[in-house]
């Protein structure tokens, strides 16, 4: 999806930057190619184009977009002109009430459109009734996502009552079973794991200049 086809600006007012992002990429009900599909539908329904995409994988949607490798840059003014935004639906701009009002107060300060597939045309913040659909999408989002917090929260709290994993243990580690088929009793060091880890430290650390070495070390780690 990386290498999808965008056009360069030409000041038409409706140069847009696709705006993509996924907590799991590997989430099949939000994927990268049917937000994309999204995204063109609802810029060719206001007769735009796209010049570039701000994608942001595996990132949850309580970071602030301003914060985000893909679109911050864009609302930083860091990547050059461009006429507004487009996403597949609001969400995908943020979860969070106040950061999604913020983005969208940004956006329409510089006198840029913003563009949602879950919406017709282009948003026009200066109707009351739109303004209201807006807020109401971006509280509806926060509520969800305050749902699949507590759910993940309380998974977390009954996994480790249970002495299941709810996830790999860290590279290097393992889970520990006192019996076949019993509960999780701790977590050790994987011996062939660790040695390797090892390994890339010594020859991380055997580097001719120690600077480089350690700070290699440490970015690896």
């Amino acid at each position: 999806m990386d290498d999808m086809l965008t056009t360069d600006y030409d000041g038409c007012g409706r140069c847009l930057v696709g705006v993509r992002r996924l907590s799991r990429k590997t989430d099949k009900t939000s994927s990268p190619a049917r937000q994309a599909d999204q995204i063109l539908d609802a810029t060719a329904g206001v007769d735009g184009h796209i010049i570039a995409w701000a994608d942001d994988w595996e990132v949850s949607g309580a970071t602030d977009p301003l914060t985000r490798r893909g679109f911050g840059p864009w609302l930083r003014g860091e990547m050059g002109p461009y006429d507004g935004v487009v996403a597949a639906s609001v969400d995908r701009v943020g979860r969070n009430v106040r950061d999604t009002l913020n983005t969208q107060t940004l956006l329409t300060g510089q006198d840029r459109v913003v563009v949602t597939a879950d919406h017709t045309g282009v948003w026009d913040f200066s109707d009351p009734n739109q303004e209201n659909e807006w807020l109401a999408k971006a509280w509806g989002s926060q509520m969800e996502l305050r749902a699949i917090q507590k759910r993940n929260r309380d998974e977390t709290i009954r996994a480790r009552k249970a002495g299941e994993p709810k996830q790999r243990p860290s590279y290097g580690y393992m889970y520990v079973r006192l019996a076949p088929m019993a509960k999780i009793d701790h977590v050790a060091l994987d011996p062939v794991g660790a040695e390797i880890i090892r390994e890339v430290a010594r020859r991380i650390l055997s580097d001719p200049n120690p600077r480089v070495g350690r700070r290699t070390l440490s970015t690896a780690l």
